[in-house]
């Protein structure tokens, strides 16, 4: 499933969200000018075997992180949006529930977490199955989501988290 892309007086929009394949990642390298070394590093063949942490991909601007967290129920996740960073998400050993919520201009008065790039909220979110060989992109500000859901047993998934500035 792929969020299209409009087209609006000769300007680009873009989506609040796209879960597609890596292997079409190039379908959206032109979104941002980061995105390339991103998608470069989702396609690392060493990818499930690289230590849990961040790798700067473009200092300051562009890293990735290796994370190992625990998968719980979809019943009850938080929702969580950014304004500084794109993310992306993308589950490397198991499939993992995201929640994908569209932010109206009302969600957006919530208060905010600047230094944290964070908001977390409760919302009817839609629950998407992401498996690994997939990717997840939330664009700031209405790229909600809420990550690390799952409707089988909870547990320890490995997965890769990019943040792009905005």
């Amino acid at each position: 499933m792929a969020a299209a892309m409009t087209a609006a007086g000769g300007c680009v929009t873009k989506p609040a969200h796209i879960i597609c394949s890596i292997g079409d990642a190039d379908e959206y390298v032109t979104l941002h000018p980061h995105f390339k070394e991103a998608f470069d590093f989702l396609r690392r063949p060493d990818l499930a075997s690289l230590a849990i942490g961040r790798y700067e991909l473009v200092p300051g601007k562009c890293w990735a992180m290796i994370q190992e967290p625990e998968l719980h129920a979809v019943s009850g996740a938080k929702t969580e949006c950014h304004r500084k960073y794109i993310d992306i998400q993308a589950p490397i050993t198991r499939k993992e529930v995201i929640g994908l919520y569209t932010m109206t201009e009302g969600d957006l008065r919530r208060p905010f977490d600047v230094e944290g790039d964070c908001v977390l909220f409760d919302a009817d979110f839609e629950p998407v199955v992401v498996s690994p060989g997939e990717m997840a992109i939330f664009f700031p500000p209405f790229g909600a989501h809420a990550p690390c859901c799952t409707f089988d047993a909870p547990g320890k998934t490995r997965k890769v988290v990019i943040k792009v500035e905005y």
